[in-house]
């Protein structure tokens, strides 16, 4: 672990424990009112509220007994309410003792806590990495493959190439050991009897190099029993394919972790009302690369929900105004977040608050003090899941791209982003195969299909990660080119209809034949909307059409044919 996460934890300690004169004397306050009115329900609930944020913040900061005193006052408090009686003066006297007693835990866990966080926390093996954003066009893909079988590895080759994808063979342990202490490919294909059995050990090696969590690993082999299996995934394989190999299931697979890969940091919104415990997540969570958002007022969450877009939603319980089940309630009745994760983070550790995570909606129930490396673990493994179910969701079966409502929603984030940052450009690009009727006539669908996979295959391979790139329709396509100019983007989608109209495609007894493409470019323009925007890519379309197919318009000049 680094030293700028020690000072930063360490700094937050420090914030801690300078705070505690104001927390404590919070709970004096409330103390005094209750006295005065033993039977005001709302100064009890303000007690038992501040001794709840001591019990799920102390341990954190390395103030261990703070927190269990701070968990006595919680469920003394929750036992009065409970019974629908009023506090005794002995039980508020009581209270205030425990009071003083967390003054005194304050004054002598000071010092001999000092390094507390960093004891807490796990080596820096147990925090993910996070991906690194790609950038550039025609980044290409490197797949290292270690596997004894010759023919498997030609096929690999061949089919991988086609996808735009480069491979680089192992042909012993000690060769890609080698490769490996060069350079962290893109993904990693080994056989588990690969060199003697050793497939399983590179894996692992991947794994625990820096970085090397990132990679997608396969495993490759013969027909397998169920503990085989197991036993590749717990090397740390993301999946077994049996020879011979389901390419269309392989490819899709593939792309779907190297995406994950390629993605922008992930977005987490915290909703904590306590400074010093958002602080702690802040931290944890951007230290290891996310995004983070805290959300201190629970009445500005749909607020933040919307313009934030989470990739997962850390939630408390207790919260001022509302709780935390209700904002996971609200969360759920939009289909927008239903396949959001929403973990919950509280102090909370009753069997019935557990249930109420699960009734809510909620995907985890984490109990503070939460160490990092199990904050750190659920979030990646929470967040990992949601991204493959929504890949699946969101994709097209043949292409492998965005399908229309994916593209839509991309589309409409493209949108907030211009808007929050105004003259970077952006393009909309609508292509459509020309007279594809005509193909799939004459030589059939199956291979009517394969040609709108070469196209996709093509716009994945000459695009940047970063670009949208959808199958809105049977034989039409979108992309958005953010940071593009219309006129840029008119030009990068002539090359890709002079590369595609050259590729030759096999028909109905071998006969090869060619097929083009026609696109309208509309460029971003303030105030439009996702439907306007579509709609001007859409005429230039049409425009290019008119004007004879085999061509790319722009919106700004449709009437100017290339």
């Amino acid at each position: 672990m680094d030293t700028s996460w020690h000072r930063t934890l360490r700094e937050l300690r420090g914030q801690f424990a300078e705070g505690a004169g104001e927390r404590l004397a919070a709970i004096d306050s409330a103390l005094d009112k209750l006295l005065a009115k033993p039977e005001d329900a709302k100064s009890l609930a303000e007690v038992r509220l501040r001794f709840h944020g001591l019990s799920g913040t102390g341990a954190t900061f390395g103030f261990p007994r703070v927190s269990v005193l701070g968990m006595q006052g919680e469920h003394a408090c929750d036992a009065v309410a409970e019974s629908g009686r009023a506090p005794t003066r002995e039980e508020i006297r009581a209270w205030r003792a425990l009071v003083e007693e967390v003054r005194e835990a304050f004054r002598a866990e000071a010092e001999p806590a000092a390094n507390a966080p960093a004891e807490q926390a796990e080596p820096d093996a147990a925090k993910p990495d996070m991906m690194p954003t790609s950038s550039g066009f025609n980044r290409l893909i490197e797949i290292l493959v270690a596997h004894d079988d010759a023919e498997l590895r030609t096929a690999l080759a061949s089919h991988l190439e086609r996808e735009g994808m480069m491979v680089t063979v192992a042909s012993d342990l000690e060769d890609a050991r080698k490769i490996l202490s060069q350079r962290i490919p893109d993904a990693l294909v080994v056989d588990m009897q690969f060199d003697g059995g050793e497939g399983g050990a590179l894996v692992e090696r991947l794994r625990g190099m820096p970085g090397g969590e990132g990679p997608a690993a396969f495993v490759v082999g013969a027909p397998a029993g169920f503990v085989d299996k197991v036993e590749a995934i717990r090397c740390g394989a993301d999946a077994y394919f049996e020879q011979p190999v389901d390419w269309e299931l392989f490819t899709r697979r593939l792309r779907q972790l190297l995406e994950r890969n390629q993605a922008e940091a992930p977005r987490v919104l915290s909703v904590e009302d306590d400074p010093d415990q958002a602080g702690f997540v802040k931290a944890v969570l951007e230290s290891a690369g996310y995004a983070v958002r805290i959300c201190s007022e629970p009445a500005r969450f749909e607020a933040d929900a919307i313009a934030f877009t989470p990739d997962l939603v850390l939630m408390d319980i207790n919260l001022p105004g509302f709780s935390g089940y209700d904002l996971a309630r609200f969360l759920r009745q939009n289909e927008k977040y239903a396949a959001v994760p929403v973990v919950f983070l509280t102090a909370e550790n009753r069997a019935q608050s557990r249930i109420e995570t699960i009734r809510a909606g909620g995907d985890d129930h984490l109990v503070k003090p939460v160490t990092p490396a199990i904050l750190l673990s659920t979030v990646a493994a929470r967040i990992e899941r949601a991204q493959f179910l929504k890949s699946l969701l969101g994709r097209d079966g043949l292409t492998g791209l965005l399908n229309h409502t994916a593209f839509l929603e991309g589309a409409r984030g493209a949108l907030l982003r211009q808007a929050r940052a105004p003259g970077k450009g952006a393009s909309f690009v609508l292509i459509d195969l020309d007279h594809f009727k005509a193909v799939n006539d004459r030589h059939g669908h199956p291979v009517g299909d394969r040609v709108l996979a070469a196209l996709g295959t093509l716009l994945r391979r000459r695009l940047r990660g970063t670009d949208l790139v959808g199958r809105v329709g049977g034989e039409e396509f979108a992309v958005i080119l953010e940071g593009l100019t219309e006129g840029e983007a008119e030009r990068l989608m002539n090359r890709l209809l002079e590369e595609f109209s050259v590729m030759s495609h096999s028909g109905a007894g071998g006969a090869a034949f060619r097929v083009t493409f026609s696109a309208g470019v509309a460029g971003y323009l303030p105030g439009m909307t996702v439907d306007a925007w579509r709609q001007a890519a859409d005429d230039a379309l049409y425009a290019a059409k008119s004007a004879g197919r085999h061509r790319v318009v722009g919106a700004a000049r449709p009437e100017i044919a290339p």
